[in-house]
């Protein structure tokens, strides 16, 4: 396969990549840059602090999503694109697996009572949504460049 013709194959995958790398980089800020998280006068620094450590987890996390995903280096072959896209996948994935698995945490929920009803329960329907989009975007550009599982250049 053509370095063109790989690379117009895994255009769909970049593109939901680069969309989940921007949720990843931003949703955090953009969730949480509000009076239920940063600016809650009930929260004590400590639990600020995990917040800013998680919102700055989820910038880096995207930052990484969108380098592999872009990224010119190891695309000379199908293995080696695959392979940065499987990296992509895995940056991609982590912020979302990691909300996802927050609930599992003693004394957790998805929201504070107070906010519940002005503000819902996003992480509870989002995060496993953005977590499957991330391999599906995957399985999308292995399909896309190897056919099917039928031509695989290692």
């Amino acid at each position: 396969m053509s370095s063109d013709t790989a690379s117009s194959a895994v255009l769909p995958t970049r593109i939901i990549f680069s969309l989940l790398g921007l949720a990843s980089a931003a949703g955090g800020y953009l969730a949480d840059w509000n009076e239920t998280h940063v600016f809650n006068p009930r929260w004590t620094p400590h639990a600020k602090f995990h917040n800013g450590q998680t919102m700055s987890t989820g910038l880096g996390l995207g930052l990484l999503t969108w380098y592999y995903t872009w990224r010119t280096t190891n695309t000379s072959t199908t293995s080696g694109l695959l392979d940065n896209l499987l990296t992509a996948a895995l940056m991609s994935s982590l912020y979302w697996a990691t909300q996802v698995s927050a609930i599992l945490y003693p004394g957790t929920k998805w929201v504070d009572d107070e906010f519940k009803k002005s503000h819902g329960e996003p992480q509870k329907r989002g995060a496993p949504v953005l977590l499957g989009l991330s391999w599906a975007a995957f399985g999308l550009g292995w399909y896309r460049l190897t056919n099917g599982g039928k031509s695989v250049a290692i």
